[in-house]
């Protein structure tokens, strides 16, 4: 907005309208003089007079310098005032003509020009007198006439000292103005004067845009109260305008939604400038700066400004250096403190990412969706401290048009680790339910028994660690052992949370076993560690078991508890092993000696079946559709028989399955180094082989078969309790495990067990 220079016009009114006077007096005062005489002067004074007018009126309307009219004005009289006196010969009223057109000068206010008239006029004056002109009149005599001069000659000196005085402070005065003027126009600060109506007089142009008013002008004449919008600012108004002698105050109020701070002060102004100035100072974005420092130093987050070279600027919050562990930040290059938490290609990611910050090729929400650094696992370069940051990245456009990123890093570790404590805690309860609906589906006398086995294999593990008599890759064979027993008890009983833990630990184990050198320490503690977590989850099936209260008596036909134990385990065994391996397999006890169960190893007798069914299952009966293409029916057999003559438990296992595949055994034998070349055809040669550790002939590993444990773990088993073994098959027509324990023996080995 530009602002009219302030000029005092009324004086510039009163020295035209004066000249104008002056002229037509003299003109006019002639021409009465000259009729008076009948001379023929009166034509040449209205000619004269015409003329002077002529001259004057363009110059008033044409100047637009008036301060110039302190010249050309009083001349034009000056000229005519010498033109009438010489030509009319009237010269009585020519001195104080000219003194009042030296007056004319002066309430033009421009002094150089006013002085140099004067002396102009005072020269021509004298040189008229000289030269003999009637400058006081035809008959005024020479005293008179010096007089007359002197005194014009003074009174000009007094009108040129005057002249000089009101200038001075005329000037000073509308310098003044000017100047406040320019002030309400450039300063941003809301202004105002006031009366002492509280009308205003003058105002800013920030306070008339806050009253809605265009032009500051248009401000003029109106209530000062009425310029401010709302119910809050007309009451601080309001209270200002009742103490205008000195009111200092701090306003705080909301505007168009947004909270705004002022500094309010009015002070009462006295001399010419009769009034109250009312200065209003928006201190908003200083309190919203001190708000956003405030919060930048005193919240958990670390602020800063990053530049295009990923240079941390001097202006980041002060909880950086304790969020990175890193002190004086500024300088530092960003993704050099990441290079402990990334690797080198993650640095190459992270690079590209932010220069797609910068140019801003994607959307906000697209460069979120991509941030590489959204849980950044931060290791520190000099102290190693790991923490878990989540970062956001702004682009923000500072002055000269520098684009940087706003860089906001978040601790997240207290969260994340809450979070992985809370989907462990949810893990384990999830895996409790699961536990507990197994527990409830399986028999209780039957998960009993595996109760009693497998806390008969926890103190067999327990005892072959503690003995130092055995090497540490002897020791992790008969560990293995009773773990894979353990894990086909429980699978078979549908245990398989359980089952699953034990089968995770397992192949831990076939690693560590199939190591060529020496077990680190660490590695055995670490496995002792594990199986005495899996010991205490078997001991706390104890507490599960205690509160199922519905217990399930053994069988209709009144069979000992034992013998129906046993038979439900190998039902179980049976199905489940059948269900996985996608065939079809029955269980079929023709004859089951109770007393033999009861005076034989009972333990052994049911892990060594449960391990050879698992083995005909997998190995020995075919497939529905191959044993339909063999003539067969498509559900496959297994017998069992238990027979005691009171020194000897025999035990037969048969199936209808395809019999052992001992050309396929030799192949594998042979590339395991199990047997001689000469003895590819060698049976019995072959049948050990299928009973040592780590023979299998399953293409992959899994919970039934694969890791060449099941028969091995027979064979030392059935050794232990001094029995024998024996094998038959036949090729087409299935395979058949005799088995043979002595009465005197599993008496000491029950006792044991």
């Amino acid at each position: 907005m530009k602002m009219n220079e302030v000029k005092n016009t009324g004086h510039y009114r009163i020295a035209n309208v004066s000249a104008v006077a002056v002229i037509v007096f003299l003109g006019v005062n002639s021409i009465i003089e000259a009729i008076r005489e009948e001379s023929f002067t009166e034509s040449v004074m209205s000619f004269g007079m015409v003329i002077a007018l002529i001259l004057l009126i363009p110059i008033f309307r044409s100047t637009k310098n008036f301060f110039k009219l302190a010249f050309f004005t009083p001349i034009i009289i000056f000229v005519f005032n010498t033109v009438v006196m010489i030509w009319g010969g009237q010269g009585a009223y020519y001195l104080i003509v000219c003194l009042c057109a030296c007056g004319i000068s002066c309430l033009y206010a421009n002094f150089p020009l006013t002085l140099f008239y004067i002396v102009m006029q005072a020269l021509g004056v004298s040189a008229l007198f000289f030269f003999g002109f009637p400058i006081t009149g035809q008959s005024a005599s020479l005293g008179s006439v010096l007089i007359s001069l002197s005194v014009f000659l003074f009174s000009c000196m007094v009108l040129l000292i005057l002249a000089r005085s009101a200038t001075v402070i005329l000037d000073r005065a509308l310098d003044d103005g000017n100047t406040f003027r320019t002030f309400l126009a450039t300063t941003a600060n809301y202004l105002a004067m006031v009366d002492k109506s509280n009308k205003v007089i003058y105002v800013s142009k920030p306070l008339s845009d806050l009253a809605g008013i265009g032009e500051p002008e248009l401000s003029t004449g109106r209530s000062l109260i009425d310029l401010f919008p709302g119910r809050d600012l007309k009451l601080f108004a309001s209270e200002m305008l009742g103490q205008r002698g000195l009111y200092e105050a701090d306003w705080e109020f909301y505007l168009h939604g947004q909270k705004r701070f002022f500094k309010a002060a009015s002070n009462s102004m006295s001399g010419t400038s009769k009034g109250t100035l009312v200065n209003l100072h928006d201190m908003t974005y200083l309190a919203e700066r001190d708000e956003i420092a405030a919060m930048r130093d005193n919240l958990k987050i670390g602020l800063f400004f990053m530049n295009r070279e990923c240079i941390i600027q001097d202006n980041y919050s002060r909880y950086l250096e304790e969020l990175l562990s890193e002190k004086e930040l500024n300088g530092k290059q960003f993704i050099e403190l990441l290079s402990a938490s990334v690797t080198s290609k993650e640095q190459d990611a992270i690079k590209d990412y932010f220069e797609m910050v910068f140019d801003r090729i994607f959307d906000q929400a697209t460069l979120e969706d991509i941030n590489p650094l959204h849980e950044l696992h931060y290791v520190s370069v000099n102290t190693g401290d790991k923490k878990i940051f989540q970062c956001e990245f702004v682009t923000v456009e500072r002055g000269k048009g520098e684009v940087f990123v706003l860089v906001v890093i978040y601790d997240i570790t207290a969260r994340v680790e809450l979070q992985q404590r809370l989907a462990e805690e949810e893990g384990k309860r999830q895996e409790e339910m699961r536990s507990i609906f197994e527990l409830i589906q399986v028999d209780p006398s039957v998960f009993t028994d595996f109760l009693g086995d497998a806390e008969y294999e926890f103190t067999r593990i327990d005892e072959t660690l503690k003995n130092d008599k055995y090497s540490a890759h002897e020791a992790l064979v008969e560990v293995y052992q009773s773990v894979h027993a353990i894990k086909s008890n429980a699978v078979i009983l549908g245990l398989n949370t359980f089952g699953d833990k034990v089968h995770a630990l397992e192949s831990e184990i076939k690693k560590l076993r199939e190591r060529e050198t020496d077990v680190p320490f660490e590695d055995m503690l670490r496995l002792t560690m594990r199986l005495e977590g899996l010991s205490k989850e078997k001991d706390g099936f104890k507490v599960v078991i205690d509160r199922i209260n519905s217990f399930k008596v053994g069988s209709s036909d009144g069979r000992k508890q034992n013998e129906y134990v046993l038979i439900e385990s190998l039902v179980k065994t049976t199905n489940r092993a059948a269900s996985d391996m996608g065939k079809k397999v029955k269980f079929v006890a023709t004859e089951v000696d109770g007393e033999a169960l009861e005076k034989g190893p009972r333990r052994v007798i049911k892990e060594v079946l449960m391990q050879l069914i698992r083995n005909s299952v997998v190995h020995g009966v075919e497939a529905p559709e191959e044993r339909v293409a063999k003539g067969k029916d498509e559900t496959g057999t297994i017998r069992l028989s238990i027979k005691s003559d009171g020194k000897i438990i025999q035990i037969k296992l048969l199936d209808d399955g395809g019999g052992l595949d001992f050309n396929k055994i030799s192949k594998k034998a042979l590339s395991l180094n199990m047997i001689k070349k000469e003895d590819v055809n060698n049976k019995n040669a072959l049948l050990q082989a299928i009973f040592s550790p780590g023979f299998s002939t399953a293409e992959t590993e899994g919970v039934h078969a694969g890791r060449g444990i099941g028969l091995n773990l027979v064979r030392d088993r059935v050794r232990d309790a001094k029995g024998t073994l024996k094998v038959q098959t036949e090729s087409g027509k299935g395979t058949a495990f005799n088995i043979f324990f002595p009465v005197d023996n599993s008496a000491a080995v029950n006792k044991a067990s």
